[in-house]
This record gives C-alpha cells, structure tokens and sequence, in this order.
C-alpha cells in the first residue's frame, strides 16, 4: 500500500469524523470509500457508447441544426 497525506479544513474533518463515526468505520475507510466511489464514477474509454460506430446511416452535416433541431429530432409537424 501506498501512503498519501492531504491537508483538509477542520470543517471537512468534522464531518469526516461524524460520518466514520456514524458508519463505525475510520476515517482511512471512509477516505478510501470515497477515493473508490469517485473512480468508479469516471468514464471508461473503451464503453461500446465511445466505441461502436454510429447507429445512423446518414452521413454529413445538418444545415441550421441548431435552429431547426426540433424538426430533426421529432420530425415535421402533422
């Protein structure tokens, strides 16, 4: 394991004790709850979303898109 060091506000520390405290765990399980719980929240690159090619056949760019993007998404009006 490695070691790290941050520096905190007492007000930080304050509800990092009463949260450990709380859960009866200690603030190093708390802190490394969190680091994990922030990790696992970023993207990964390699998600078939960034990955797999469009699902629109329709190539090129859409002239006034962002005045008629209505039109584009919902189709004309009936």
């Amino acid at each position: 394991m490695k070691v790290i060091q941050t520096t905190i506000s007492e007000a930080e520390h304050k509800l990092l004790e009463e949260y450990a405290k709380k859960n009866s765990k200690s603030i190093k399980e708390v802190v490394r709850e969190a680091i994990r719980t922030t990790i696992d929240g970023t993207v990964n690159p390699d998600d078939p979303v960034f990955t797999s090619p469009p699902s629109s056949k329709r190539t090129g760019k859409v002239d006034h898109g962002s005045i008629e993007h209505d039109k584009h998404l919902y189709g004309e009006k009936a």
